[in-house]
This record gives C-alpha cells, structure tokens and sequence, in this order.
C-alpha cells in the first residue's frame, strides 16, 4: 500500500483527528487551533494517518503589505516539515497576483539542520531578537532639556506608524506594521510610545505592562551611540518617574540594532533565554497562461 503526504487545514479536520494533534506539540505550546481568525490558517501534514507536521500561517497584513507570517512550526522531522512549509509557499504564488514577503519565525534552539533545510527552500536568515532585562539605574544627568517622552494616542497612531515603519528591517520581526495590526495590538492594551529630541521623534516603541514589569516588545532609537545612550538613558528615567511601581523592564531588541544594544549593555541589560529568529523569502507570482 502506498502512503501519501496529505495537506489539512485544522478547520477541516474531524474531532478525533483534532485531538491527534495534541501529541506534536510540547506540553503548554499548543496553538489555539480551532477559533482562528478569517485571515489565519494552521496547516498540518499527515502521513500513514498520523500528524507529522504543523505551521500556522497569518495573512493579516497581506492585502495591505503582501506580508505573510509563518509561525508554530513543528515537525517530527526536519523533511516533513520542510515539505509542508513548501506546499504553503507553492499555495501563495498561486494565490499571489504580487510580490510577497514570507516571515518565518523560529526559536533559537531549533536545531541547525532545520536552519539549513530552510536555506534550502530559499529562506534568508535576517535577524536575531533577544529579551534584555533592563533595570532601573542611576543616571549620570541630572535634566535632559531637548528631550520629551510621549504616549501616542489613536489620534496619533499615524503618525507613530509612520516614523516607525521607516526603520522596519532593523526591529524584531524584520517586516512593517500595517494600520491593522496596529489596531489590534491596541485593543490589547499595547501602548505605543516616541521620543522626541528637539520636537522631532527620534525613536519609537511599544509594549505593555503586565505583573510590574514594561514589557518593550521593540525599542528603538535613530543616531550614532552616544545620542543613543542618552536617549536610553532619559527613557528610563522618565518612565521611572511615571510609573514608579514597575520593578523592572523587558525590552526586546534586534542583532541588527548595534547601537541600541551596545546603549542596553552600558545601561546594565541582562540577555534572557527568550530570543527568536526571523527568516525571510520573497515570493514572484507564478506566470500561468
């Protein structure tokens, strides 16, 4: 008898096979798989009638960026789901009349092998985003006069977007937020912040505040590091100020950001363990005739 590799997308799957996918993902990483949105998918691949690979694939920014985002991967081996991620990506250039931008995210102990596999199906590593802990610290000035910190507001979240979109391939992620993501992440009590030095934004972030902790989900300020460290520097005092009970601060920055992380190091960031690769691969359209 001759075992195929079948595609399923989880909306179609029947009860007993839903449950079958419990077994692919470690205990407490399981993805919501059956209340997803109009605009997410999560596919699996079966074979001899057994789950053997996942991804879920994220359409959200594609009519407005042709920016698609492929999280949740996971295979029993590195082929399998290799070949599922490649059915996805053949879906897309059948679907897709435009260029389009495939974001693949991946944890930084996934094993090297499913590095190079990726390579192999045209994936371009691009950056590497790590988790700092970044205490509250003495500061060496006193008074930062051309400095101002501000929260942006919906009325604002334009403009914000704007500014932070010009620098997109330096951040965690590597692609630009679109109107709609960022709506989403403010219906999520994301807050959305700028500096600004001499009335001009030099630096955007956003994040959210949970347990006492800011957790800065990108962080980022344009210049050379001295300007850098000082804009840092007045961030967290001005914060600190504000918010006085927060103990501690998570922010999140690229390998691609040096002058930011080299301002974290100086202002005593602490790396985490939570850090995470983007990959990237730029789809044409198929010709068909």
């Amino acid at each position: 008898m001759k075992h195929t590799f079948v595609v399923k997308e989880s909306r179609q799957l029947k009860p007993h096979e839903r449950s079958m996918l419990h077994a692919l993902y470690p205990t407490g990483q399981i993805p919501h798989l059956f209340c997803l949105p109009v605009d997410r998918y999560h596919y699996t691949g079966w074979f001899r009638n057994e789950p053997v690979a996942a991804v879920t694939v994220d359409c959200k920014d594609f009519e407005s960026s042709h920016v698609i985002h492929l999280s949740d991967i996971i295979g029993k081996n590195r082929m399998m789901l290799c070949g599922l991620i490649d059915w996805v990506l053949f879906q897309i250039r059948l679907e897709s009349c435009d260029c389009t931008t495939v974001s693949l995210h991946l944890p930084s102990d996934a094993p090297d092998d499913l590095f190079n596999s990726l390579k192999n199906i045209g994936f371009l590593p691009c950056l590497e985003a790590t988790s700092y802990e970044f205490p509250f610290v003495p500061y060496e000035k006193t008074t930062f006069e051309q400095w101002q910190f501000c929260i942006e507001y919906p009325e604002t979240h334009g403009d914000w977007l704007r500014n932070r979109n010009q620098y997109f391939w330096l951040l965690p992620g590597a692609t630009p937020l679109t109107v709609r993501t960022l709506d989403f992440l403010h219906r999520r009590q994301t807050i959305f912040y700028s500096l600004k030095w001499k009335g001009t934004v030099v630096g955007t972030m956003y994040g959210e505040i949970k347990q006492r902790q800011l957790h800065l989900h990108e962080l980022h300020i344009m210049g050379q590091h001295e300007f850098v460290q000082e804009g840092i520097s007045f961030f967290q005092q001005s914060y600190f100020n504000k918010f006085k009970e927060t103990e501690l601060m998570l922010v999140t920055a690229s390998t691609m950001q040096t002058h930011v992380l080299h301002a974290l190091y100086e202002q005593g960031a602490r790396p985490t363990p939570a850090s995470s690769y983007t990959l990237l691969k730029y789809l044409t359209p198929s010709t068909t005739t």
